[in-house]
């Protein structure tokens, strides 16, 4: 009987361990999982957040800058994402807003986009999502903006508070 108790408090003891490594997230594919955003080279992604609102008004907030490295400026005609269970069941593309009134970006500046997710299924915290992005702008070389080109890429991340 004393051989079994002894095993049995030993046993309980790993069962409580492993079930805080589980509940504290420690095992979670967010916490292995690298964040990064890419684009074309010439448009490097230095800055990117994603992150849910406070509880009562439930959205989830995405925030990128890109940096025009193209040698030239141009003008963001169209932003469209598309991800998967953000604010509902399957893939979907939501249009986004442009990050200038203008929409013209000299070489050099940047870019901020911002982007919400409203619904009522929002992903939970440190979960990980991917969010392509797509642009299409125009060259505006020689002060006359034409040439449409379609750029994408792609946003992976964790979901923060905010």
């Amino acid at each position: 009987m004393e051989y079994l108790v002894t095993y049995g408090w030993a046993l309980l003891a790993l069962f409580v361990v492993i079930a805080l490594l589980l509940s504290s997230g420690a095992f979670s594919l967010s916490s292995y999982s690298v964040s990064e955003c890419t684009f074309q080279p010439d448009l490097p992604c230095p800055s990117f957040i994603l992150y849910k609102t406070v509880p009562g008004t439930p959205k989830t907030i995405l925030k990128f800058s890109l940096s025009n490295g193209l040698g030239f400026p141009i003008k963001v005609n169209n932003v469209n994402y598309t991800v998967m269970g953000m604010n509902e069941t399957g893939r979907h593309t939501y249009p986004g807003t442009l990050p200038l009134p203008s929409g013209i970006v000299y070489s050099g500046d940047a870019m901020n986009f911002t982007q919400e997710f409203a619904g009522t299924s929002q992903p939970s915290l440190r979960e990980l999502k991917t969010i392509y992005v797509s642009i299409t702008y125009s060259n505006c070389k020689g002060g006359e903006c034409k040439y449409n080109y379609t750029t994408s890429g792609r946003i992976t991340t964790v979901v923060e508070a905010g």
